[in-house]
């Protein structure tokens, strides 16, 4: 049995144990990538405590290939409810393959009454539902514990909630294909409000491939959202405001998680976690507590050299900061960070033993050749920087449109992002240097920006590897003038302001953080 094979690879640690037969609901959390990824995912901790809380529903983890449970070995076909994390497009055929090997059928009009209600949830689901509709029932749209209560109290009432869709038409953050012309994005308005994991599951391994990105850590939400603006980042426009967790909430939550894990490693997580206004006092206090902390970013802005002395007492040893691209470029992004400053963060870094990530964009709108052999150089001139090969890494990627964001409008140029690609590999040697696959990000192009005519494609790839030819057919070509599918997604921000950022990045002009510049009315607060 596929339960059985991964039972017998790893022990994990705060593993929730119920009788299946003596509950209500029983409710399959799946993660359509690999383990390690799943276990990194706070919103998949979120759902599987939150769940669990509640007496009568079982909630247990599948993981991608597999489509059985990691508690009991059970089969997707004999749950209730069956949920799948969107995270990433290029997780959508995962789905389908866990969903065959779980025992049910792909195509959602193909199933049986007596199946499970299959619904999804995450930023890609909320951002563009749509491809996924073929194979999905119900969507949730916006963050789970400000939907899920309310979803679960009405699966509790039905006896056949698959066959009884309408039953959930009027909860807010629900979205069924066919049934519903619109739904709002909902979101946790208070961060008191949000769902706190403390007993978190962690594996004892000395398999690689299963320990989570951030190791044996636990991981504690500093902050939701982000509203920095940044033209390309579609969690900045999904989830904004940005709402922080005072100061005494994480403390306390970072005691509890010690004492129901044993963990003294602490992972901060949030969009934009260096944003928040204690955010060295709270590194500084953990420290202290005797906690090593690690982050998965910072905004250069927050670097400074009492940072990373606190983070590397820790026993940080590597930072992750993004210049995306050039001085110009950055303005267009609306990223207004200059040299100077990328530099001196990675020299304090340096100056500390440290080692410093960071991350480039090409393909961004408005650029040109001259763009390009500026970053060129700009890289070179980082690369100087480093005090051993193994210091400095760099990653370089496509960019790729998302909806719900400024550039939304903007195509994807498949020849020109490999002419780029192609051109940097020539010119910037590195053992420590990585590009993306242009196909891939193509295929995650049309994968974002499409609709629902995705689903044979999609359940082809889940069985193959289709020719690249294929989905470049099916590329996307919106403009200002076309509906957009995704459209149907109300994120609470105004199409107005998504067009007038887009005409300002088409010019290069910068929107200062509203955070400290004062509301832009984009929609996304109450306020206005």
């Amino acid at each position: 049995m596929v339960g059985e094979i991964i039972i017998i690879m790893f022990t994990e640690h705060n593993l929730v144990v119920k009788d299946p037969l003596k509950v209500e609901v029983r409710f399959a959390s799946s993660y359509p990538n690999l383990y390690r990824s799943a276990m990194s995912s706070l919103g998949f901790h979120i759902i599987y405590d939150l769940l669990n809380h509640q007496q009568d529903v079982y909630c247990e983890r599948v993981v991608y290939p597999y489509g059985r449970s990691l508690e009991t070995g059970s089969p997707l076909k004999d749950f209730d409810v069956v949920s799948f994390s969107l995270q990433y497009e290029q997780d959508y055929p995962h789905v389908l393959e866990m969903l065959r090997e779980g025992g049910l059928d792909v195509r959602k009009n193909n199933r049986d009454s007596d199946d499970p209600l299959v619904i999804a949830g995450g930023p890609c689901a909320s951002s563009n539902p749509l491809p996924m509709s073929p194979f999905i029932d119900l969507f949730i749209i916006g963050e789970a514990e400000a939907i899920l209560p309310e979803f679960m109290d009405i699966v509790r009432q039905l006896d056949n909630p698959r066959e009884e869709l309408e039953s959930f038409i009027d909860v807010d953050g629900v979205f069924i294909p066919g049934m519903m012309q619109e739904s709002k994005l909902v979101k946790v308005e208070d961060m008191q409000d949000a769902w706190r994991p403390v007993k978190q599951v962690f594996p004892e391994t000395h398999n690689k491939e299963l320990v989570p990105a951030f190791g044996k850590s636990f991981l504690l939400e500093v902050s939701r959202g982000c509203a920095r603006g940044c033209r390309f980042c579609m969690a900045g426009c999904l989830y904004r405001p940005r709402r922080e967790v005072d100061i005494k909430t994480l403390i306390q939550t970072a005691e509890d998680g010690r004492k129901a894990t044993g963990l003294n490693k602490i992972a901060l997580i949030g969009a934009a976690v260096s944003d928040h206004s204690q955010f060295e006092f709270l590194c500084s206090e953990l420290v202290d507590m005797g906690f090593i902390v690690t982050t998965p970013s910072l905004r250069i802005e927050s670097v400074t050299g009492d940072l990373l002395e606190i983070l590397k007492t820790s026993g940080l040893k590597t930072i992750t900061i993004a210049p995306e691209s050039t001085w110009k470029l950055r303005g267009v992004v609306n990223k207004p960070i200059t040299d100077d400053q990328i530099i001196t963060a990675m020299d304090t870094a340096f100056k500390l033993n440290m080692n410093v990530k960071l991350y480039f964009l090409t393909g961004l709108p408005t650029e040109t050749d001259e763009d390009l052999q500026e970053m060129m150089n700009l890289i070179r001139s980082l690369q100087l920087m480093a005090l051993h090969q193994d210091s400095l890494r760099i990653s370089i990627n496509p960019f790729i449109p998302k909806p719900h964001t400024p550039f939304q409008w903007v195509e994807f140029d498949h020849g020109k992002i490999k002419a780029n690609i192609n051109f940097l590999k020539r010119n910037l040697k590195s053992r420590h240097f990585k590009v993306e696959n242009p196909n891939k990000s193509l295929i995650q192009y049309v994968l974002s920006m499409g609709d629902a005519n995705l689903g044979d494609i999609i359940e082809e790839s889940s069985h193959r590897k289709v020719p690249i030819n294929d989905w470049k057919k099916l590329t996307p070509h919106w403009n200002l003038e076309k509906k957009l599918p995704w459209e149907v997604i109300d994120i609470g921000m105004k199409k107005k302001f998504l067009v007038n950022e887009y005409k300002k990045a088409l010019k290069g002009d910068l929107t200062p953080w509203c955070e400290t510049f004062g509301c832009y009315n984009c929609g996304s607060c109450h306020e206005k």
